[in-house]
């Protein structure tokens, strides 16, 4: 039988990247884990590998084309061609409109869209030179479809990740390579913990009255898995999907519904 294509995951250490990495193993392919913390993104492909499936761990800093270039490098050293990318490296900060700093919102736009564009761009690349076609989920974020008060900077950036997919798509269709977006909703991670936290905090109430809070806004009235995440995406890149691109497809129990 044919090996499926390598699956190169950004943000690979925890929460939705690691699901998406087991998700995908699980289905017969080689994934290629990458985040900021090569020891998180380690941990999660010695479970992979002790499951029967093929994994293999690197660092990448996705704003620096030189360190993108060579995990590309690494990844494919290891375990061949890429054939399928998901981007979900990605950070939040939570601050008011009239609070939020520069520095901030220059950090969340490079890490959440530019690090995003950088790391598509360099893998569609070689995959254009190569001759292979294969299909491409970048993470965005229903606050991409809307506004956030209290994170301007991060609704910009996921706003900006559909930009960047349609853009792609557009431009790779040709080429047999397929680009579209997820956008979850609340979903339990450390992410959503530590805004908890930070609630918790600033409103003088507990880390629970504050997800009760977040829980009335969401139409299916539970917090949403990775998994549940994960296997969104393994849709999009399968040939289930082989018809669909430049779309971002919203995995968020109901808080959008465009």
């Amino acid at each position: 039988m044919t090996e499926l294509g390598t699956v190169f995951i950004t943000g690979a250490s925890g929460g939705i990247g690691a699901a998406v990495a087991r998700t995908m193993a699980g289905r017969g392919h080689p994934v290629a884990l990458l985040d900021l913390d090569p020891a998180g993104a380690a941990a999660v492909a010695e479970g992979i590998v002790a499951d029967g499936g093929r994994a293999w761990a690197g660092g990448l800093d996705t704003v620096d084309p030189a360190s993108v270039e060579a995990a590309l490098d690494r990844a494919e050293a290891a375990l061949g061609p890429i054939a399928h990318v998901v981007t979900s490296a990605g950070i939040i900060r939570k601050a008011t409109f009239l609070e939020l700093d520069p520095d901030a919102w220059g950090r969340t736009i490079a890490v959440n869209l530019t690090g995003t564009w950088l790391v598509l761009q360099r893998a569609a690349r070689r995959m254009v030179v190569g001759g292979r076609s294969g299909s491409f989920v970048a993470l965005s974020s229903v606050a991409g479809r809307s506004g956030r008060a209290t994170a301007a900077d991060y609704a910009a950036s996921k706003a900006g990740v559909i930009s960047v997919v349609k853009s792609a798509a557009l431009a790779l269709a040709a080429h047999g390579i397929r680009v579209n977006a997820v956008c979850p909703g609340v979903v339990d991670t450390p992410m959503t913990t530590a805004i908890h936290e930070q609630n918790a905090r600033e409103l003088g109430i507990t880390q629970e009255e504050s997800l009760a809070r977040m829980l009335k806004g969401i139409p299916m009235g539970r917090l949403e898995t990775t998994d549940e995440v994960a296997e969104g995406i393994a849709f999009l890149l399968s040939d289930q999907a082989r018809y669909v691109t430049g779309q971002a497809l919203n995995v968020c129990g109901g808080v959008e519904m465009d």
